[in-house]
């Protein structure tokens, strides 16, 4: 059997990586700081009809290059790209840090080897420098409580005043754990509107279950919760009956809400027929969320609203439901794509508890992803939802400023968790003097070295991009100690925290950690191998 080969690089392959890594540094280092640039990203699809995307994201960035012309060099820019995506996902922010963090231990580790020194031992001291660096960084800290820092991290992030000042307004109504769902806007403004209650992405299932103007409101209703796939009118039928009943008792004309994960058929039928005829106010939703979080979705809803789940993996049979299992809740308002609920009437201390038990679950996430639906759902559990709505004179500009706005909610987020750190590449500084005083012999003393002068990088991009020299100013802030940096809107080396210039100490350190790590393999590549995109023999004969 005759088999296509790869190809396999022998020599100089620390260089090919190199050698991608500056690259897309190259891409993602105008994007650093309130002053960075824009860069122009041409679009995946329809390329000759839609104007590019303007991003200064620099893992966005990062995500949309995916090969270099030279096969070599595209594995360095992958490793960097895998690196900025790390972090992104972990913290949401620090994505071109990390790239050119990267690429400037990669750049001073070479120059070492290329002076003699041994890859491994190199490595072996980048790994001994890091905790040292870290923990420097660490002692830094201060917790986010100031509101000129919240205005500063939001106005950095997004570049923009007016839509700093908003996204502050919303963590100062709904809190630190609170909702903001950034939405598009309608015209050039921005704005922000506050909901009190519940509202989750999933509108009613029929149109004929709407009470006025496109929405289904109901008041004071029961709420039935349950995993099941209703299709029957006799699971629902039994328990309609009794809150008939119930009604006719008290004279009132209380409705049903039922809220499960899927509602089809006669079960369906049966509530828009009840509510059409005027006998029973109905509504049905679909549960919220995909996969497992939709299961957790109905726990928060009904602990929220001191109803019981009726799981069907535990064997429930929603046909026994009674009204004492239902929850309640003052209003129910549907339309066809989101629902609300306001004033549910779960047990204040059974809410406490399931907030705890998210918190906890928090505090373990290891994905950006994660992270969001977890506190998503503390917040609506809290009770307040904000909803931020980004405008913008174009398309590109919208969607542009809707990115930032969605990261600079994350990145307060994390503030808000993990403490900050003097920004503007300043939190870097603090660890040389660390460094300084590491002990380390033989070529690992080297590493101490190239890590000390890397971390100077992400400040003297910072510099470049506003048009100014990095040395002497580098050089005058290291002499005036700790959170001093360069203010690149003033042009004067100052206080960071007093200007209000500060980042998420865990985006800091994530980055840090990442940018090493990568770097430290790459330095002790010694061959690269690429493999042909198709594996398929042009000819294939076998041979018994």
């Amino acid at each position: 059997m005759r088999r296509r080969s790869g190809k396999t690089l022998l020599g100089g392959a620390r260089e090919s990586l190199h050698s991608g890594m500056a690259l897309l540094a190259a891409a993602v280092e105008p994007t650093l700081g309130p002053l960075g640039r824009l860069v122009a990203v041409e679009r995946e699809t329809s390329p000759k009809t839609k104007a590019p995307d303007l991003l200064n994201d620099g893992a966005t960035i990062a995500r949309r290059v995916w090969a270099l012309p030279d096969r070599w060099q595209t594995m360095g820019l992958l490793m960097a790209r895998h690196a900025a995506a790390q972090v992104e996902e972990a913290v949401g922010d620090g994505g071109s840090t990390t790239i050119v963090l990267a690429h400037a231990i990669m750049t001073e580790g070479l120059r070492h080897i290329a002076a003699g020194c041994d890859p491994m031992r190199l490595r072996r001291g980048l790994e001994r420098a890091l905790p040292v660096a870290l923990q420097a960084i660490e002692r830094t800290a201060r917790p986010l409580q100031d509101d000129q820092h919240i205005l500063s991290l939001a106005g950095a992030i997004t570049g923009r005043d007016d839509l700093a000042r908003l996204i502050h307004e919303c963590f100062d109504v709904v809190g630190p754990h609170g909702v903001i769902e950034v939405r598009p806007g309608h015209g050039v403004a921005h704005d922000r509107e506050y909901i009190q209650g519940v509202l989750w992405n999933e509108g009613w299932k029929s149109s004929h279950f709407v009470t006025q103007g496109g929405a289904a409101v109901l008041e004071r209703p029961y709420i039935l919760f349950a995993t099941h796939r209703l299709t029957k009118a006799a699971q629902l039928a039994p328990l309609m009956s009794a809150l008939i009943e119930a009604n006719e008792a008290r004279n009132e004309q209380r409705g049903l809400v039922v809220i499960a994960f899927a509602i089809e058929s006669d079960a369906l039928n049966i509530l828009v027929t009840n509510k059409v005829r005027g006998v029973l106010p109905a509504l049905a939703i679909h549960a919220p969320g995909a996969g497992n979080d939709r299961f957790e979705i109905l726990n928060d809803l009904a602990t929220l609203c001191g109803g019981k789940l009726f799981a069907e993996e535990a064997g429930d049979r929603v046909e026994s439901a009674r009204l004492a299992d239902l929850g309640q809740a003052d209003e129910v308002n549907a339309i066809r794509s989101a629902f609300t609920i306001t004033g549910g009437k779960g047990r204040p201390a059974a809410i406490r508890q399931r907030i705890a038990e998210i918190r906890r679950s928090l505090a373990h996430a290891t994905g950006n992803a994660e992270r969001d639906r977890l506190t998503e759902r503390i917040g609506k559990l809290l009770g307040g939802v904000a909803l931020l709505r980004v405008g913008g004179a174009t398309e590109a500009e919208r969607s542009h400023l809707m990115q930032r706005a969605e990261e600079a909610v994350r990145t307060i987020r994390i503030g808000m968790e993990g403490g900050l750190v003097a920004g503007g590449g300043a939190a870097f500084l603090a660890a040389v003097p660390a460094l300084q005083q590491l002990e380390l012999e033989g070529d690992e003393a080297r590493a101490s070295t190239i890590l000390r002068r890397a971390l100077l990088a992400p400040m003297s991009a910072l510099i470049r991009n506003a048009g100014y020299e990095p040395g002497p100013l580098i050089h005058e802030a290291i002499a005036r100690g700790d959170g001093f940096g360069f203010d690149v809107r003033a042009g004067t080396v100052t206080d960071l925290w007093a200007a209000g210039i500060v980042d998420p100490l865990r985006v800091v350190t994530t980055a840090l950690r990442a940018a090493t790590s990568c770097a430290a393999m790459a330095l002790t590549t010694e061959a690269l191998v690429h493999k042909p995109r198709s594996t398929r023999d042009d000819d294939v004969m076998l041979n018994p």
